[in-house]
């Protein structure tokens, strides 16, 4: 009992003198040695979170680092072979031939679309190839399909042509794959036809009735191993032309007897190649890392500021 009064008596005696003294501001100038051992404890802490490692655990840890694809450029050559064919009108049975002799010298540049995403470019050029057609024999008769007109059974025309291409690409540290579609446009500058009834005037020349301009639409893929500054590039593209070899109301010449019939025949020969090749591209500036122009702007902002870039 005694002791539960005086518990009591000195609990209320406190109370009392802190209700009767008033709060005084802290004494910050005590603070300063709990600081820096604040500061102490806290660089001890880290150092132990960096050395305290054990070393078979640090030999596990692979350390990644991710490389930042530039815009850049690149002009390249290609050689191939193309299997030439056509889309007739009325259709005509052929067979592809393989013409050896497919030249390109081209100009590629990427960028990144929206200034983020790094799969976009576009592809101008310069190529020498081939068009033509080879009708197959009816093997019930023996006999071969030839025009009415130019009576050859295979035509072979030499072609230039200027390609526009957009591109999309996927880029490894050394390889990348590779997609286009885009136009071209082109001129016929040679032309070789045989078979057994081709007139020997026009073997190697061309019809008042044929078409030398030429255009239309093509698209492909491919895939490229790098070596910096080097890419080697593997090629598919399939070509769709959209200008007729020959005029369409054509198929009966003047003095044949039948060139009424020519409203009635209507006719067409559009090409369609399928293109294969391979090539050397160099680049015109670095893919990965630290570009000139990158080195100018770091420059520019360390003297003026980065508001000024």
């Amino acid at each position: 009992m005694k002791k539960t009064l005086l518990t009591l008596t000195f609990a209320l005696g406190g109370i009392i003198a802190f209700g009767q003294s008033p709060l005084e501001p802290t004494d910050t100038t005590n603070s300063a040695p709990m600081i820096d051992f604040l500061k102490e404890e806290a660089a001890r802490q880290a150092d132990t979170l960096i050395t305290d490692w054990p070393d078979e655990y640090l030999d596990t840890v692979k350390i990644e680092y991710t490389k930042k694809l530039n815009d850049y450029s690149m002009i390249g050559f290609n050689y191939g072979v193309t299997f030439t064919g056509m889309q007739f009108s009325p259709s005509h049975s052929q067979t592809r031939d393989l013409v050896p002799g497919h030249y390109a010298l081209t100009f590629t540049h990427y960028e990144k679309m929206f200034n983020y995403l790094p799969y976009v470019g576009w592809t101008i050029g310069i190529e020498y190839g081939h068009e033509g057609y080879h009708f197959k024999e009816n093997k019930e008769t023996g006999q071969t399909y030839e025009f009415f007109k130019e009576k050859s059974r295979s035509i072979k025309m030499d072609v230039v042509e200027v390609p526009f291409m957009m591109q999309i690409h996927k880029d490894g540290l050394h390889s990348k794959v590779y997609a286009g579609l885009g136009i071209y446009g082109g001129y016929r500058l040679a032309v070789e036809r045989f078979g057994p009834n081709v007139e020997s005037a026009y073997a190697k020349n061309w019809y008042d009735t044929d078409i030398r301009w030429d255009y239309g639409f093509r698209g492909g893929a491919g895939f490229a191993l790098i070596f910096e500054p080097f890419e080697f590039h593997i090629n598919a593209q399939l070509r769709y032309g959209m200008s007729s070899i020959f005029t369409p109301n054509s198929l009966f010449p003047e003095g044949s007897g039948y060139e009424e019939q020519n409203k009635v025949y209507y006719r067409y020969a559009y090409p369609l190649d399928i293109i294969i090749s391979a090539g050397v591209h160099i680049h015109l500036g670095k893919r990965f890392g630290t570009t000139n122009a990158d080195l100018k702007r770091q420059a520019k902002e360390i003297v003026y500021g980065s508001k000024n870039r």
